[in-house]
């Protein structure tokens, strides 16, 4: 079988999840050519990217604004490469506001190539009418959780095929007990302009948890910002810490982590995979806060927090996103070990409802229909 395969990501998970699939459809020894908008995890697969994702990682409806034009530079160059590459199918994974947009500038020049995104858009916490639109350029829309199907049914194409971090995964019990308690974990995301939000307030909550403790700061980060998070660390005179570039480094940390403290996103359910106890932040500038605020509808951010529809995994969002608040909650959990097992028990029953073991398997299957 002889295909063309044009992959778009926008930010670090698509790249990851991306690199999975490849890996997957690689192993099947088809004839498959591959192009892609990619980070280092699709280029390690030796994929060639037309660009990297650091150059439209923006954060907030202003950083977007600011970067307009830039942005439409990369969304026209990308149709643009894609019809010289007269891809079979386009495969685009989350990052709906940039994907989308070349989806349907593609659909309007040549509809005969198939389009299959994966991360359905969250209309059940805000923006519910995008869906309606979808159909004009998505011919599939593939699923990673089971209560989104009931939200596209009867507007396009959609399978669940379940999350692919957890494809490979058997949960691992976190013996807290038995634990050296050594580590403890901080993931302040991979965009340049997150590290500027959240490294501030995690320094100074390390400042604070230095008092009592003793820990050694594990911090997750791609190769691209290794350098930057060490140089805000050493302005700071912070040197018990520990920088991880690879997933298997990290996963090792996290398991030993008594606690991480983690922006919200994709990455919490990396934390949670691993059976570690877990604090999310969110913060934003005051006027994306104000503008996107109106139009979300559900008032939790994380995704296990809002399938539980309680408070299972605490959140510090905005205001309450700060070093103090943060310490406070902090503290109470590394000081209670009963407080950190119930957590982890309850988003664990959480997970194992929403586990399918060969979600790769499915979406290669989808990829090769």
């Amino acid at each position: 079988m002889s295909k063309k395969i044009f992959i778009i990501t926008g930010e670090s998970s698509g790249d990851k999840i991306a690199s999975l699939v490849i890996r997957k459809l690689k192993k099947k020894d088809l004839d498959i050519q591959f192009l892609a908008i990619g980070g280092e995890n699709i280029k390690s697969e030796k994929v060639n990217c037309i660009f990297d994702i650091k150059d439209i990682a923006y954060m907030g409806l202003i950083d977007v604004l600011k970067n307009l034009f830039s942005i439409k530079e990369k969304i026209n160059l990308t149709v643009k490469k894609i019809i010289e590459f007269k891809p079979d199918i386009i495969f685009s994974i989350d990052s709906p506001d940039f994907s989308f947009r070349i989806l349907d500038k593609v659909k309007n020049l040549n509809n005969k190539i198939k389009t299959i995104h994966l991360v359905a858009p969250q209309v059940w916490a805000w923006r519910e009418n995008r869906k309606k639109k979808l159909y004009k350029f998505i011919d599939h829309l593939l699923l990673l959780f089971p209560f989104e199907k009931k939200y596209f049914m009867g507007f396009l194409k959609n399978s669940y095929v379940g999350h692919p971090f957890f494809d490979f995964s058997v949960f691992k019990v976190n013996k807290l007990e038995h634990k050296n308690k050594k580590y403890f974990t901080l993931c302040p995301g991979s965009r340049n302009s997150e590290l500027k939000i959240f490294m501030p307030i995690f320094i100074e909550v390390i400042k604070q948890i230095n008092l009592n403790n003793n820990f050694i700061f594990h911090i997750p980060s791609s190769e691209n910002n290794k350098d930057l998070i060490t140089n805000y660390l050493h302005k700071s005179k912070i040197d018990n810490f520990i920088i991880t570039t690879n997933e298997t480094d990290k996963n090792f940390y996290i398991q030993d982590s008594i606690l991480t403290i983690s922006k919200s996103g994709t990455i919490t359910l990396d934390i949670c995979k691993n059976q570690c106890p877990l604090i999310v932040v969110y913060r934003t500038s005051l006027l994306n806060y104000l503008l996107i605020k109106p139009f979300v509808k559900t008032k939790f951010g994380n995704i296990l927090n809002i399938i539980a529809q309680k408070e299972i995994i605490p959140e510090l969002i905005q205001e309450k996103c700060n070093s103090n608040e943060i310490y406070i909650k902090a503290k109470k959990l590394i000081d209670n070990e009963l407080l950190r097992k119930e957590m982890v028990s309850n988003y664990t029953k959480i997970l194992e409802k929403i586990i399918v073991p060969n979600s790769l398997d499915k979406i290669c299957q989808h990829l090769l229909e």
